[in-house]
């Protein structure tokens, strides 16, 4: 007699907590806890429901699951090429920065930003880059993960950032081009429990 195949299971893909715990696709697996560690990239559109943050994916890993629901842990954000590209156009001068944060609650976040301004000298966007650093430093260490995601994704933080180089220079663009976490799964699971059997 030849082997039943094993029928798959679909599990929903339940977004954390902060972003509203709300079910956002699903997934086939063989077993439920197969589907742990799992990479889901998902638009902003999904995961927030806002058409004005088109240019955005959220990357997220399976962290638990149970008999029918996998719940997704945020493990990243990056912006689209596209959306990039048509800010890099003709006569503009793009400042990169990636550096390496740790929030409030112990999570690691590797940030990667970038500035366009109209053609600066050298010196102007070694400035900018320093008022940026210090900024993130200050926001991320008193924030845990999750409050800085929200904070990171919002208007209100993006033109707070560029009022404080428009001292320095006048800037067209600030964006958060990637976001992404480089504390283990295991580890991430364990922090965000914690913060709830508070």
């Amino acid at each position: 007699m030849p082997k039943s195949k094993k029928v798959k299971v679909w599990l929903k893909l339940i977004t954390p907590e902060f972003l509203g715990r709300k079910e956002v696709g699903e997934i086939p697996a063989n077993e439920p806890e197969n589907a742990r560690g799992r990479r889901i990239i998902l638009s902003a559109i999904d995961v927030l429901g806002d058409f004005n943050k088109y240019y955005l994916k959220f990357i997220f890993k399976v962290g638990e699951v149970d008999e029918k629901n996998a719940y997704l842990y945020f493990d990243g954000l990056e912006c689209t090429r596209d959306f990039i590209a048509r800010m890099v156009r003709r006569k503009v001068d793009r400042t990169d920065l990636v550096v390496d944060k740790v929030t409030k609650d112990g999570v690691k976040l590797r940030l990667k930003t970038i500035v366009i301004t109209r053609r600066v000298p050298k010196g102007i966007r070694t400035k900018i880059r320093k008022k940026i650093d210090e900024i993130l430093s200050e926001e991320v260490t008193k924030s845990t993960m999750e409050e800085f995601i929200l904070k990171a994704i919002s208007n209100e933080f993006k033109n707070s950032v560029i009022s404080a180089l428009h001292k320095i220079y006048p800037v067209r663009h600030f964006e958060f081009r990637k976001i992404e976490v480089k504390t283990p799964l295991d580890e991430l699971v364990r922090i965000i429990k914690e913060k709830k059997s508070v």
